[in-house]
């Protein structure tokens, strides 16, 4: 985030107790790596009411909220936008997540997975203006949107919306920079112009930049650097 570069834990593509079942969620384990990640200094946490059915947000009280203090970490939830079908649906998903994590505030709230036709859905269920309410209500210190779009179209919502959003979670790495399709570098720079913080999701790309061919990785090791040192350093290198 602009005030530190901070390594975030994503809590989705946890460990499964059975692969077919995206809920079944292993809770020892995930206990055992939010101590590891808490033990090296670190304490943002990012979830979605959509992660593992919902299991990515109980393991999180579970592994963390329940043994930490709440001021000791932070959590970044999401309002699954395409699940809303009326401005009271807002609230509905807001209660079930906090329930689900046993707290009552975030740390962020952001809309989630917002998009051309994403967008739409929040407009007509008045999602902006609730997540600014949660806010002055102390539900949530800051708020925001996750986005996956054109520039053009980042723009013209935080032209409108620019008052409900302090933070926008883009995908942002190395290979999607000067992306087509992703256009990570112009949206990032859409984001520079309006003085929105930046919070980054997919920095190794899912994995695809860890599991690059051994001749690109032993370019990169003869700089001094792993591939997943190389990539998150990209990530944390801009100043938004």
């Amino acid at each position: 985030m602009a005030e530190d570069v901070m390594f975030g834990f994503g809590a989705m593509r946890l460990d499964l107790e059975d692969e077919n079942d995206p809920s079944s969620v292993n809770f020892d384990d995930f206990a055992e790596m939010i101590d590891y990640y808490m033990d090296q200094g670190f304490d943002y946490f990012d979830t979605s009411y959509a992660y593992h059915n919902g299991s990515s947000e109980v393991g999180l009280r579970e592994g963390l909220v329940k043994r930490y203090p709440r001021e000791s970490f932070r959590i970044a939830d999401k309002i699954p936008t395409w699940a809303l079908t009326n401005e009271e649906d807002n609230q509905k998903f807001v209660d079930i997540m906090l329930e689900r994590l046993g707290t009552d505030y975030f740390d962020v709230l952001l809309i989630h997975n917002i998009n051309e036709a994403f967008l739409e859905i929040a407009k007509n269920c008045n999602s902006f203006d609730y997540i600014k309410k949660m806010k002055e209500n102390g539900v949530a210190k800051k708020i925001g949107i996750s986005y996956h779009d054109r520039a053009d179209l980042l723009e013209e919502i935080l032209e409108k919306y620019g008052d409900c959003i302090d933070v926008v979670q883009l995908q942002l790495n190395y290979l999607d920079w000067e992306s087509k399709l992703t256009e990570s570098r112009k949206n990032y720079e859409i984001c520079e112009k309006y003085d929105k913080e930046v919070i980054v999701m997919e920095p190794i790309k899912g994995g695809t930049l860890f599991n690059l061919p051994e001749d690109i990785k032993e370019k990169f090791e003869a700089k001094g650097m792993s591939l997943v040192e190389a990539a998150l350093r990209f990530a944390g290198s801009h100043k938004n």
